[in-house]
């Protein structure tokens, strides 16, 4: 083994040296759940730095939680920027000094091949800012694969199917394409309560190019428990109208325009708003075969509890 003038290893060659990457994590007040996350980093099968970025939002960041580990250090932080995950995901990123950025929530973990797959597929494709993998849904202890069936998603893709493993998690993305507004931009910290900011990213990402994709299952989510959104009707139905009015593309795709207005509807028609109807014609007329549709005038007419039908959609791995 070569060593320095101090009798120390001596560093790799720099053309041999792998990129660091940066996990930010976000997190409010799930200390056993946030420390499974870090553990995820850790147990990374890559053999460059992983940098674990940990922003508290509203609560004390746990300085016990930061290492200073030479491969896998980790530093904790309050949030600076607007409270909400677009805010955290922006404060941490601005912290890290990765070349690539990931991201993960505390009730999410990263499987061991993830960041090995990504800078590999990053590396291959210098065209792209941003690549994505599959995931596996724990439900209640009941894992749910959903593997990405194609080498690429679009922005057509995307406006037509929600595509839900294209996510925040499930993305590996250039630091300075994220950090830059004018090339890619981070999260938006100005969406309705932070609902579908990963959505809103993915779209924004795939509108500049195609996002390559690992097609394995590279993330384990967490579905079942207690959610942020969680009977926020109204804010959900804020900010899929904010989305609609930020991408007009989805008026070209009837199958996806109809998919957020009828969970506008649904949402709407949980705390009877009276634009529940309007919302449920829209949504029959741009596609009279949205279940959505159908759901939400469910819910209106008191036949369907809304929250059993999410939790029903839940236990297939899918949401409203």
């Amino acid at each position: 083994m070569e060593t320095n003038a101090h009798g120390q290893p001596a560093d790799p060659p720099l053309a041999l040296r792998r990129p660091t990457v940066s996990a930010v994590i976000c997190t409010v007040d799930r200390p056993v759940l946030l420390r499974q996350a870090i553990r995820s980093m850790r147990e990374q099968r890559y053999d460059g730095v992983i940098e674990t970025v940990v922003v508290f939002d509203g609560t004390a960041p746990d300085q016990s939680l930061n290492s200073d580990d030479a491969e896998r250090p980790v530093t904790v932080m309050a949030n600076t920027h607007r409270k909400g995950l677009p805010g955290g995901r922006n404060c941490g990123a601005a912290a890290a000094t990765g070349e690539y950025l990931g991201f993960c929530d505390d009730d999410d973990t990263w499987l061991p091949g993830k960041t090995e797959a990504q800078v590999a597929l990053l590396e291959e494709r210098p065209d792209a800012d941003v690549v994505v993998c599959g995931l596996e849904v724990d439900h209640r202890g009941e894992l749910i694969p959903r593997p990405l069936k194609t080498d690429e998603i679009s922005l057509g893709d995307l406006l037509d199917d929600r595509v839900m493993e294209v996510a925040f998690v499930t993305a590996m993305v250039r630091r300075e394409a994220f950090l830059d507004p004018n090339r890619l931009g981070g999260a938006d910290e100005h969406i309705p309560g932070g609902y579908a900011e990963d959505y809103e990213f993915v779209l924004r990402a795939a509108r500049r190019h195609p996002l390559p994709t690992s097609r394995a299952a590279l993330v384990r989510i967490g579905w079942g428990g207690h959610s942020s959104f969680a009977e926020r009707w109204r804010t959900i139905d804020s900010a899929l109208g904010y989305l609609l009015d930020a991408f007009p593309e989805f008026v070209e795709h009837p199958r996806g325009h109809s998919r957020v207005l009828g969970q506008r509807a649904f949402a709407a028609a949980a705390v009877r708003d009276p634009r529940a109807r309007s919302l449920i014609g829209d949504t029959l007329r741009a596609d009279w075969r949205q279940p959505r549709a159908y759901l939400a005038l469910g819910v209106w007419a008191r036949l369907l509890p809304p929250d059993r039908v999410v939790a029903a959609l839940n236990r297939r791995g899918r949401g409203i």
